[in-house]
């Protein structure tokens, strides 16, 4: 999850990732960065996070929506506003966005529910594929 270099959000908020697997220890093992890619957010210098488990929370988010914004063309530039699932929640058109593995940790660092099509995929993976015939004579 990006935060803008010196909000509060940055301030207050728990490491993401934290929140979804818990350490071992006490001290959070994950790596904040500064991101200072002024052609991707004009405005902010952003934390992020570098050794995130779950890809969508991992690099820079608003590089990430600079390099192919998910929204219309009318949105690009200034109004970048971060990658859906990891700077912020994802809209409902977004949501193609996030891999479905990534889809649990989203659901609870931004405390919104799985879409219903990638919670049945993932309760199938879950489950494994059924074994497609029975072995005799062992």
């Amino acid at each position: 999850m990006c935060y803008i270099q010196g909000s509060v959000l940055q301030a207050t908020s728990t490491c993401p990732m934290c929140k979804v697997f818990r350490p071992s220890s006490s001290r959070c093992p994950h790596i904040k960065d500064t991101c200072y890619n002024r052609a991707s957010h004009p405005q902010y210098d952003i934390v992020y996070i570098r050794n995130a488990e779950v890809p969508t929370f991992a690099g820079c988010g608003f590089c990430k929506w600079a390099a192919n914004p998910p929204s219309s063309p009318k949105t690009s530039g200034s109004h970048n506003s971060g990658w859906p699932g990891c700077c912020r929640a994802p809209t409902s058109t977004e949501t193609r966005c996030i891999p479905a593995a990534d889809w649990p940790a989203v659901s609870v660092v931004h405390h919104i529910p799985i879409p219903q099509d990638i919670k049945t995929l993932l309760e199938l993976v879950k489950r494994g594929s059924p074994t497609p015939y029975t072995q005799s004579g062992s």
